[in-house]
């Protein structure tokens, strides 16, 4: 009968959209303690959740019998409404506390926080500050008041539906590359789920992963790479992390799919849908983008650590182990992709659609693809077994992660015999791993270890060919797309050189010599369109010769049959450099083929 631990049940199964059983856990505490504002709360959350009106009225008025201006009830409310993401509401019920006690931290801060998540910036600052005077030790509030603070000097630029925030020594480079995906996959996904988000967009670039992390939750150690609060947006920087932790450009994609499914459901839908599609999106934006399966991933399918789909969405909010929230992302694509795959994109729309109206997961799968929950869990499951029936045969005989399945102990063998310098027979049992999944893109799949075998006796056909396998599913594998850019360079295979070179800027774009390479191999290409941005990339890079890197990108306008422009980088080049012999005869040769004076 010990309220608080009934009442904390009921918030856990309600953040897992377990309404009736969170419903239960909270008259449960109101048994054990009838004075319990909290709990009274929870049951105010899961009707106001349910668009109940006639349960939020009966849990507001016994809310109103025990606290003459029960700010806290709202702030439950206002709480629980975050939690699943819908910001805009949260806003309006922690509006409603503050009203109720304009002096209460509480209400003030969870304002504030939600404000911040609207891009309502300044009036944000206004209660978390409020907040703050009268409870100056509120973690969460006084790392989001430090944070703006930090950020304040931050960069903000424009383009046509979109503005990014970023530290200006990286700002410019950044949205060299963010401005024209982010507009182009507005339109890409606009067409595809028939809405369009309010605009601008706000993306907000974090240059420290602790000030992501803090924006997000108001605490560091967040694992998350990005964030959707719907038309505002915010995630790590390239710089936050190691080159190859993740692919920055992609991220950037999937936070902006959330935009769409949380808008054209009113912010109904549930993670774990919402989630597979924005992993979904990925892999259709570009070959490689998207999470793929693991041999983790499968070794836990084998050994049933995988959720079913009645309960996937834990996966995410309550996992039972480490990993099981990355494997739920993938799972979750997998599912969604099925669902597209079987009933077509139209299943997809209408399931968003019931999801839009509050109903049920059950309820929306029957009703939007006409087969019980359970039935769409047995055909996904038979789908997915056919879709990876290799590789999970050579995980058969695992049942616990711990084990080293068959696919493991073939790519440790093979490892081993390079190491020996026994090349033959590591790669006769290299690739039978490759055969058993050609697929793996895991760190430690055998396509890495061929490549670098082909390489080294100078087979380089077939050297590329295993680095392509790997970057083809591989979407942060940074040393295999540096090597196959490498052996494509040394072939004449520009073409193939510059789709490699992009996909390394797309992990990590700090590194001047890939875009000096990338924009010379764009030029002999005639695609100066590339070639133009990546010297622009070379200057925002700040370079030590900035003289040159001018004259570079003066001679790429010029290529491309833009010779104003080209003549004003290199007049900029000769303030910085009078004496510059090279943009001295460009500018000559500009001026005789009649550029204006």
């Amino acid at each position: 009968r010990f309220a608080q631990a009934h009442t904390l049940i009921a918030r856990l199964r309600l953040d897992a959209e377990q309404y009736d059983s969170a419903a239960v856990s909270a008259r449960r505490a109101l048994d054990g303690d009838s004075t319990s504002l909290e709990a009274v709360g929870v049951l105010g959350a899961i009707a106001a959740l349910r668009a109940d009106s006639a349960g939020l009225a009966v849990a507001t008025a016994r809310a109103r019998t025990l606290r003459t201006a029960p700010s806290n009830f709202f702030a439950d409310i206002a709480e629980a409404m975050a939690r699943h993401r819908r910001y805009r509401e949260a806003a309006d019920w922690a509006d409603q506390a503050v009203a109720l006690d304009p002096t209460s931290p509480r209400a003030l801060g969870t304002l504030g926080a939600n404000q911040l998540r609207l891009g309502l910036i300044d009036s944000a600052r206004t209660h978390l500050e409020a907040a703050f005077a009268r409870d100056p030790y509120h973690i969460w509030n006084k790392n989001t008041l430090d944070l703006l603070d930090a950020t304040k000097g931050y960069t903000v630029t424009r383009s046509n539906r979109f503005v990014f925030v970023a530290d200006p020594e990286e700002s410019e480079l950044l949205t060299l590359y963010l401005a024209p995906l982010l507009e182009r996959a507005y339109d890409s996904l606009a067409a595809r789920y028939g809405y369009r988000p309010p605009t601008p967009v706000r993306l907000e670039i974090y240059r420290r992963h602790a000030d992501f992390s803090v924006r997000t939750v108001g605490l560091a150690g967040i694992g998350a790479l990005g964030v959707s609060f719907g038309s505002v947006l915010a995630m790590d920087s390239p710089s936050a992390r190691e080159g190859g932790d993740f692919n920055w450009l992609s991220t950037a994609w999937h936070e902006l799919t959330h935009a769409f499914t949380l808008g054209v459901t009113e912010h109904r839908v549930p993670r774990w849908f919402s989630e597979g599609l924005s992993v979904l999106e990925e892999r259709r934006a570009r070959a490689g983008w998207g999470a793929q399966a693991t041999l983790p991933f499968l070794v836990a399918y084998k050994a049933g650590r995988l959720k079913r789909l009645t309960d996937l969405n834990n996966g995410f909010v309550q996992p039972e182990y480490p990993a099981q929230v990355m494997f739920s992302y993938y799972q979750a694509s997998l599912v969604c992709e099925y669902v597209e795959q079987t009933f077509g994109f139209g299943g997809v729309q209408r399931m968003l659609e019931h999801y839009r109206r509050g109903e049920t997961t059950p309820v929306v799968v029957q009703q939007a693809l006409g087969v019980p929950l359970d039935e769409l869990d047995r055909r996904f499951d038979a789908w997915f077994r056919a879709r990876f029936a290799k590789p999970i045969a050579a995980v058969a005989a695992n049942d616990s992660l711990g084990k080293a399945s068959h696919l493991r102990t073939l790519v440790a063998t093979g490892r081993q015999l390079l190491e020996q310098g026994r090349p033959a027979d590591a790669e006769r049992v290299l690739r039978e791993a490759a055969d058993l999944w050609p697929e793996n893109g895991d760190p430690e799949s055998p396509w890495g270890y061929l490549g670098k075998l082909y390489a080294g006796r100078g087979d380089t056909a077939k050297a590329i060919d295993a680095f392509a396998r790997l970057t083809a599913v591989g979407e942060t594998n940074l040393a295999a797309n540096r090597a196959e850019a490498s052996l494509r360079m040394k072939t004449g295979d520009l073409s193939g050189a510059a789709g490699a070179f992009d996909r390394v800027i797309a992990i990590d774009p700090r590194d001047p010599a890939v875009h000096d390479t990338l924009a010379q191999v764009a030029a002999k290409r005639g695609d100066y369109a590339t070639a133009i941005r990546e010297r622009k990339a070379l200057l925002a890079l700040k370079p030590t010769d900035r003289a040159e890197a001018l004259y570079q990108l003066a001679l790429a306008y010029a290529g491309g049959g833009r010779p104003d422009d080209a003549r004003r980088e290199v007049l900029r080049a000769l303030e910085e450099a009078p004496a510059f012999e090279k943009a001295q005869l460009l500018l000559l040769d500009l001026r005789e083929k009649g550029v204006r004076p």
